[in-house]
């Protein structure tokens, strides 16, 4: 009962802090719409001159509830210990990817920062921290791949009555995984669907993201809440 008690706390932290996200990412003035690959030094010197305050304000914020994922995915392993497996190896997986997803984009948002913190300095140099943002933000996607495939491949092994989650999840998983693979290569292009301002790169990853967050946190709360209406069951079974 007390890790349950424990698990909802921080399940209602999610929702508090889905508004913060949402609210860096629309203060940022560089995602709506998406900065260009294409722009010249010239033009990305004068955006951050521009819009100095609020590339700060919105990178500290990303800045700081970045790790604020890392409970929520820490409730997905949690979760993973009532599963039928033989080993914990898929456990551990997630763990590993959980700890590695959040830094590529506390990463991603310490470069921007330090493009706006200076910005009367070259402009060659405020494309160049500009740059390692943008491709560190867009391509960091294999931690966020392997952690929907190693979660769909143990769904699809836990062969229970009641399993922890849904088989559906398991196949939203693999979806959303194949949603997000073509960012990856955003390094290789600078027009077109999977550069960082492209369809496939910057629109299909982003909103197939936010759809996961959103997605795993109601199966979440539907899992919590089951635990929750079994636990008076098992002292009257005993």
């Amino acid at each position: 009962m007390r890790r349950t008690a424990g698990e909802t706390i921080i399940f209602w932290t999610l929702p508090a802090v889905a508004i913060i996200w949402i609210a860096a990412f629309f203060l940022f003035p560089g995602f709506l719409p998406p900065m260009s690959p294409r722009a010249s030094a010239s033009e990305v010197a004068a955006f951050y001159h521009d819009h100095t305050a609020r590339v700060r304000y919105s990178m500290i914020l990303l800045n700081w509830f970045c790790v604020a994922l890392i409970p929520m995915l820490m409730l997905i392993v949690e979760r993973m210990r009532g599963m039928a497996h033989r080993t914990p190896v898929l456990r551990y997986c997630m763990i590993g990817c959980a700890g590695a997803a959040p830094i590529t984009f506390l990463t991603a948002t310490v470069f921007w920062l330090l493009a706006a913190f200076r910005p009367d300095r070259s402009p060659d140099l405020t494309m160049l921290f500009n740059d390692l943002g943008w491709v560190t933000f867009t391509c960091g996607v294999p931690f966020l791949v392997a952690q929907s495939i190693f979660l769909a491949l143990a769904i699809c092994l836990d062969e229970q009555d009641e399993p922890v989650f849904p088989r559906w999840v398991a196949y939203f998983n693999v979806l959303i995984a194949v949603a997000i693979v073509p960012a990856g290569f955003a390094g290789l292009a600078r027009s077109g669907v999977i550069a960082w301002d492209g369809f496939l790169s910057f629109w299909v990853k982003n909103v197939a993201i936010a759809l996961w967050i959103v997605v795993m946190s109601a199966v979440l709360g539907q899992s919590l809440r089951h635990d929750r209406a079994a636990a008076p069951a098992a002292p009257a079974a005993t």
